[in-house]
């Protein structure tokens, strides 16, 4: 079982082990987050988007400010589209603060995989020798040359993803 640190002074790392540990370690990213959220990944299937404690997760940071909003960035729609219902909902539901675009192709996504919480949290999944992956808490000199990529993606992104899908 994965197990964050307590103390949410000091910079913290924890190494993330197997696909087992995904779903704890994005949730309490989402915990964290109090005021912007960003995640881009080939499809974001890998951050099971579409289970309901995660899709509960985002809701309740979406409701929890006025300001809150979050940025999901994609290359491939298919997987939104036919796997991820409930986060889609959502989208719909909140459409001023839930935002979804598709990456430009002069500037792909990639194998980058990251959710980034409020410019100091971070959730980062690689395949290394280490592990799946590692999420870094309180740490804003990491999460500092992630936020820079997103934003740059997502500013050369083309406009948002529509909140119902074409043709239904």
């Amino acid at each position: 079982m994965l197990e964050f640190p307590t103390d949410d002074s000091l910079p913290q790392r924890v190494l993330l082990q197997s696909r087992a540990d995904i779903v704890p370690a994005v949730l309490e990213v989402l915990r964290r987050a109090k005021h912007e959220v960003r995640c881009l990944h080939q499809d974001l299937s890998l951050f099971e988007l579409s289970q309901t404690t995660i899709v509960e997760a985002l809701h309740t940071f979406l409701h929890a400010s006025r300001h809150a909003r979050a940025r999901l960035l994609v290359e491939e729609t298919g997987w939104l589209d036919s796997h991820a219902a409930r986060l889609r909902l959502l989208q719909r539901q909140l459409s001023h603060a839930l935002e979804m675009r598709r990456a430009n192709s002069d500037d792909p996504v990639g194998e980058d995989a990251a959710l980034i919480a409020d410019d100091s949290h971070v959730l980062v999944l690689t395949r290394s020798a280490l592990g799946l992956g590692e999420v870094w808490l309180n740490s804003e000199p990491r999460a500092h040359s992630l936020v820079a990529g997103f934003d740059r993606r997502w500013e050369a992104a083309s406009h948002n993803l529509p909140v119902d899908p074409l043709g239904l």
